[in-house]
């Protein structure tokens, strides 16, 4: 793998990128069914016991019954509105959306350069996702959430197992590990 030059600034530029692009949804309200997940569900608006056993006991919606379980999106609701103090101004819940995004760039980053081993093409595929259209949706809609969440549990779980050790490494430390315990 490339790893004998710094890597930050790769990095950045990537994240730099993506700002550019999504720079202009930290102006926005909140949008579309947003405001139905932050700003009237009782859920998110202090942290008590009550509410986590409420998040992970209902619904996805709070005010229906929907089939949906997100329990972790509207954990990060909660962390937004009552631990961060971002209540019902929308900034902080975009800035928190775009680090999503940011974060997500980034492992796609790391996982190119582990399927690559080169710099270059794993630079461009990871710009390319960092302004690519498509997300714009799920970083400027604070519902879409739920998708950058799945996203950085996905591309992090592949970039942990493209850059696991070989089997050839593996094998021989298994097979020395004494399994019973020098019986």
């Amino acid at each position: 793998m490339t790893q004998s030059k710094p890597q930050w600034p790769w990095a950045l530029v990537l994240i730099l990128l993506a700002l550019a692009a999504y720079s202009n949804s930290f102006q926005a309200a909140f949008t579309l069914d947003s405001e139905a997940f932050v700003v009237t569900d009782p859920r998110v608006q202090h942290v008590s016991l009550r509410n986590l056993n409420a998040i992970f006991s209902e619904d996805y919606w709070h005010t229906i019954s929907s089939g949906l379980y997100r329990p972790l999106v509207t954990l990060s609701w909660l962390f937004n509105y009552a631990v961060l103090g971002n209540h019902e101004h929308p900034f902080g819940y975009h800035v928190f959306d775009f680090a999503l995004h940011a974060l997500n760039t980034l492992l796609l980053w790391w996982l190119g350069l582990a399927i690559f081993d080169r710099r270059l093409p794993a630079f461009f595929t990871a710009a390319l996702f960092a302004v690519h259209p498509l997300a714009t949706e799920a970083v400027t809609n604070l519902s879409g959430r739920a998708d950058l969440m799945a996203a950085a549990a996905v591309l992090g779980g592949l970039v942990l197992y493209a850059r696991r050790p070989s089997t050839e490494v593996l094998l021989p430390l298994i097979a020395r590990f004494d399994w019973h315990g020098g019986a």
